[in-house]
């Protein structure tokens, strides 16, 4: 009775519900990280079964998911913003799912190439409406902490897929084939697919379980809100009206997250090739480091970023993020220049830490400055551009260094440092440059912040 009172004075959904659905999308984001992850830990025995070159190995891993996960991102975005948003979620979990265990069944590139556009299109599904529902379930004090605790997925999704594919290369190794009711026998790299991806059909039910949240006005967009129509060009209105925070949004965090994404691409080939490590060592450290620095970051961060803004630190998002911006600078060069292993994992951790307390709330700002009916659209068109400085233009980015710079592919671990210092000096540039232009588009809320 008090839970609905206190639900009912506020206007709120009651707690209860709200940590419900918070719990659902945070496991669906864990679901889709080891999805995700799982074939680059898979990549010896598929390209040694299916004959693929490492050019096609690149295609699947990286356009394949990327190039659908990121352009899909907006009309899904569109469609969140119009529809039910748990049934868009649910579809795309469903999907996503169904895809990963098809790739156990690949026969050829053609088969795999499609099975990961799949999963970028489910994926590409869960962050907008994600986002957008946790705006509606939580209020300003305490949204920093619900979208940190989603995005957490990210760091427990990535080390579980860490520690379950050493674990699984491991048992891989020891077995020659694995029988499966009506599929047969099977190769172990296809009954990981499988076994991973079929799970996640159970947790698009429980998506379905979650209750839609009513939508509500977006704080900062008030005084917009007679403004905003259902046609896709009011997105671009506000995109036009909001270009100076949008800008900073996008490549404050985008450009902070550059040396986790240089990380993801090459880091466990930079520590097999310099610090000589077995793949079960790097699956061990790499999930150990993603299960705590990088969970423990994104709560610390959201933590003080809520604190201020409850205080009434409009800006507050970008201050957190402009201060983990530049202590990031000398560690994401130590990652991959320290002279032993050990202080190389030990700069990663610190790396992680300050990435993840700097980007895991990214998305309160979206909700704050963007009007419900264009949350989820906003929230895509951040995912866009991340995946196109993460997933493409990183990678891309250290390889060339690497090959044309350098000249010389054994200094991988150079490359990597150089993108990642100028990727974090753009980083805390672009926060210091949205300082004001953040204020500015939360102030005609300042009288509605509640200080409790």
């Amino acid at each position: 009775m008090e839970e609905k009172s206190e639900s009912a004075a506020t206007g709120w959904p009651p707690r209860r519900m709200a940590y419900f659905a918070l719990a659902i999308l945070l496991l669906a984001y864990v679901f889709s990280f080891i999805d995700r992850i799982i074939l680059s830990m898979l990549v010896g025995p598929i390209k040694a079964d299916l004959n693929l070159s490492d050019t096609q190995i690149a295609l699947v891993n990286g356009l394949a998911f990327s190039m659908f996960y990121a352009t899909m991102g907006l009309p899904l975005g569109w469609l969140v913003d119009r529809t039910s948003r748990k049934g868009v979620i649910a579809a795309g979990i469903a999907l996503w799912s169904l895809v990963t265990a098809f790739s156990g069944l690949a026969k050829d590139f053609g088969h795999l190439f499609l099975a990961r556009m799949g999963v970028g299109v489910g994926e590409a599904a869960l962050s907008p409406g994600a986002y957008s529902m946790i705006a509606d379930y939580f209020p300003p004090k305490s949204r920093g902490r619900a979208i940190a605790i989603y995005t957490m997925g990210v760091s427990l999704g990535s080390g579980l897929a860490y520690l379950i594919g050493g674990f699984l290369i491991s048992f891989a190794n020891s077995q020659a084939t694995i029988t499966l009711p009506v599929l047969g026998a099977l190769a172990p790299w296809r009954f990981i697919f499988i076994a991973v991806g079929l799970p996640g059909l159970l947790v698009a039910l429980l998506m379905l379980a979650v209750r839609e949240p009513p939508r509500r006005q977006g704080e900062g967009a008030q005084a917009e809100a007679g403004q905003t129509q259902k046609e896709t060009k009011a997105f671009w209105a506000f995109m036009k009206r909001r270009w100076a925070v949008v800008a900073a949004y996008v490549f404050g965090y985008g450009m902070t997250n550059v040396p986790f994404a240089a990380f993801l691409a090459w880091g466990p080939a930079f520590l097999g090739r310099h610090h000589h490590l077995s793949p079960k060592e790097i699956g061990l450290a790499l999930g150990f480091i993603f299960l705590g620095p990088a969970c423990l970051g994104q709560v610390v961060g959201a933590a003080v970023t809520d604190r201020r803004y409850a205080r009434g630190k409009l800006d507050a998002p970008f201050q957190t993020g402009l201060v983990c911006a530049v202590l990031l600078i000398p560690f994401a060069a130590l990652i991959t220049l320290a002279p032993t292993a050990p202080l190389s994992l030990l700069a990663l951790a610190v790396s992680v830490f300050l990435v993840c307390a700097s980007v895991g709330h990214q998305a309160t700002v979206a909700t704050l400055i963007s009007p419900n009916r264009l949350r989820g659209q906003v929230s895509a068109f951040y995912i866009l551009m991340q995946g196109v400085i993460g997933a493409a233009v990183v990678p891309l980015a250290v390889a060339l260094i690497s090959d044309k710079v350098l000249h010389d592919p054994g200094k991988i671990g150079l490359a990597m440092a150089i993108v990642g210092v100028v990727g974090v000096i753009a980083g805390a540039i672009a926060f210091a440059l949205g300082l004001k232009p953040l204020r500015l588009a939360l102030a005609p809320v300042t009288s509605s912040i509640d200080p409790s």
